[in-house]
């Protein structure tokens, strides 16, 4: 009884880490860090609303430099059916698709990204993102951590 009982303990313990470490996100590497940081199953971590009225869109920060002479900040986009998201970067972006699809415009040229597709936002340019299901981003941005 008892074993199964320890047995039980050690199942819910490694449970509630693989959990923990799946949401695990928004770290700033020091400054002058040697060392890597590896972040398992990040596709799967959960993503926080932008809290933009009317919009299905969320935006997380897995990890950030802390180099304030060059700052980058890499996370998970996510846009799901529902009213557009219209967004002017403060910053440079790039963005890969890594599931579903999501209508990108810029008022010029707009396109159906799909996995494996890159894009580029300049500083100042105004975007467009609209799904007609869902799509998930990784994105890397030349900003500091939370500051999309």
């Amino acid at each position: 009884m008892k074993k199964s009982y320890l047995l039980s303990g050690l199942i819910a313990t490694l449970a509630v880490s693989y959990g923990a470490a799946l949401m695990a996100h928004g770290v700033e590497v020091p400054a002058g860090s040697k060392k890597m940081e590896y972040f398992k199953n990040a596709s799967r971590m959960k993503i926080k609303s932008m809290d933009i009225k009317g919009t299905n869109a969320y935006l997380q920060d897995i990890v950030a430099s802390s180099d304030p002479k060059a700052p980058i900040a890499c996370g998970l986009f996510k846009i799901e059916k529902g009213n557009s998201l219209t967004y002017t970067y403060g910053y440079d972006e790039a963005k890969i698709i890594i599931k579903g699809e999501m209508t990108v415009n810029d008022g010029t040229t707009k396109v159906k990204a799909v996995p494996g597709d890159v894009l580029f936002f300049p500083k100042g340019s105004t975007i467009t993102f609209s799904t007609e299901s869902s799509g998930l981003g990784f994105i890397c941005g030349q900003r500091e951590i939370d500051g999309a």
